[in-house]
């Protein structure tokens, strides 16, 4: 019934979660973070019947820090993308215009020769 209810509760906080994780600039930042929380887990006494609530406690953990993972992953290349376009766009104006510039001196040759001809 405990494990059910902390899996519900998890499942109900990971959109606050994963807002949090809009707020963290790096990987590194991101994995500060993890081994902070991951270390304050209270360990479970020798004796204790809840050892495996520490173990979800763990998984759900490492779950949820995944899914920050992936977010910052998925933003950053979206940021990559973005740029790759912009760069795309550069080339092409930049082939457009080296275009217009061979279309000029094709005229310019065309016109030099004519003059060559006709002296």
């Amino acid at each position: 019934m405990i494990k059910q209810i902390f899996i519900f509760s998890v499942f109900l906080l990971s959109p606050l979660i994963l807002c949090e994780s809009a707020f963290c600039d790096s990987m590194d930042e991101l994995i500060q973070h993890f081994g902070e929380e991951y270390d304050s887990i209270k360990k479970p006494s020798p004796n204790s019947s809840v050892n495996t609530d520490y173990q979800l406690d763990q998984a759900a953990l490492g779950a949820v820090y995944t899914t920050k993972a992936l977010s910052l992953i998925y933003r950053q290349n979206q940021e990559i993308m973005n740029k790759y376009d912009e760069m795309l766009q550069k080339y092409a104006e930049t082939i457009k215009q080296n275009s217009e510039i061979i279309k000029l001196l094709k005229i310019i040759a065309k016109k030099e020769r004519a003059e060559l001809k006709s002296q």
